[in-house]
């Protein structure tokens, strides 16, 4: 552990020393260790180690850097099989192949990233057995090596996970599709964003294909508007807050508190109730990095000088059955004379949660419960809604 706070901590003179030992050695129960500390050290610190480990590697130690293999890191991948490309091009490519064969998952994962930066279509055959691997780094660099072969049974592979009926196997498939990068399909994954039962993670791997700084301005506004919406409503529970900060989150705030588009107020307001939990609990923000603390009180700091009237008229504009966005503008809406229109509509699901919010806010009276009943025939949703 002392060598490892060394090997991470701020002092030349203790840093330089810890990684040429760590190489030099190779002590390999220090970069065991290393690895296991992935998930609790900010990202600067381990992009600076990753930076003292290629300082620390030369034509008379990058050997080492094979007993490395049997532990996986994304943080350190590319320093280690950039290093062996450079002072070992001859053997690596033997050795990685052979690697991506027969190794173990965590060696398969750093081959497969070896031929990420090294194109060879003698391993195409292999990684294309791990582009839909569970382990989703492997498929990641899987997916990022035949790209880079311009392989199109892979891009067909993909394709055809699109017209999946199982939503996790289309997921698999929008993966593939976003990581590809091929903008015609932008229009599809919006349209499979509106039909999947996990929209918000379909919505992150789209703004991989186009992002949505861009998308908010461009020929697919309200679908990047809709898809916006999915993630602010996921964030708390299912998507990491370090995600979403991929998404320069507050350059396209500041760019839809500019619209008077009502769908861009809706995606303001679902934002602003999120960002202000956030910043008001500290249980969010302890073991986030500074910069990422930063970007929180530069989000709310853009969010608080929005006028509540705004929002508010953006969102009665959207409250109507046949909206894109009635789903999410019913969860903000407080105001009885707003929610009670929507139980004696067409749409049975919307009914159903006008009725819950209107529960939930303690709204929901005798006579607006039976208003909302005779117009449901469905009896799964009827079911749910006597139960209110």
């Amino acid at each position: 552990m002392e060598l490892l706070k060394k090997l991470t901590g701020k002092n030349p003179a203790e840093f330089e020393p810890a990684a040429k030992k760590l190489v030099d050695t190779p002590d390999v129960n220090l970069f065991k260790e290393l690895v296991a500390r992935d998930d609790y050290m900010f990202g600067f610190i381990k992009q600076n180690v990753a930076k003292r480990i290629f300082s620390a590697c030369n034509e008379n130690n990058y050997q080492n850097l094979y007993q490395f293999l049997p532990y996986y890191s994304p943080y350190y991948e590319d320093v280690i099989v950039s290093v062996l490309a450079r002072y070992d091009a001859s053997n690596a490519h033997e050795k990685m192949l052979k690697l991506l064969s027969s190794g173990s998952e965590s060696e398969k994962c750093y081959a497969a990233k070896y031929f990420a930066q090294n194109p060879d279509t003698g391993a195409a055959v292999v990684l294309r057995n791990y582009i839909f691997s569970e382990n989703e780094y492997l498929s990641l660099n899987s997916i990022d090596a035949l790209k880079k072969l311009d392989d199109k049974d892979t891009f067909a592979l993909g394709l055809a996970k699109l017209d999946s009926g199982d939503d996790y196997e289309v997921y698999s498939g929008v993966k593939l599709i976003a990581r590809w990068g091929d903008r015609r399909l932008v229009a599809k994954m919006y349209e499979i964003m509106q039909k999947s039962s996990i929209p918000e993670y379909v919505a992150l791997e789209i703004n991989t294909l186009e992002p949505f700084i861009e998308g908010i301005q461009g020929e697919h506004s309200e679908q990047a508007l809709l898809a916006l919406c999915h993630i602010f409503s996921g964030l708390s529970e299912l998507i990491s807050l370090d995600s979403v900060f991929e998404l320069n989150v507050a350059e396209i705030l500041e760019k839809l508190s500019e619209s008077k588009d009502s769908g861009a107020s809706v995606v303001l307001a679902l934002a602003k109730q999120l960002f202000t939990e956030i910043a008001d609990n500290d249980e969010y923000l302890f073991d986030l990095d500074k910069n990422t603390k930063d970007e929180v009180a530069q989000i709310h700091s853009i969010l608080s000088h929005i006028p509540a009237t705004q929002l508010e008229s953006g969102i009665l504009e959207e409250a109507y059955e046949e909206s894109p966005f009635i789903f999410f503008v019913i969860d903000l809406l407080n105001d009885y004379q707003a929610l009670a229109p929507l139980v004696e509509g067409q749409n049975q699901t919307v009914i159903l949660k006008a009725m819950e919010r209107l529960k939930k806010l303690g709204l929901l009276d005798f006579d607006t419960k039976n208003r909302g009943l005779a117009h449901i025939t469905n009896e799964n949703i009827r079911f749910v809604a006597e139960v209110l």
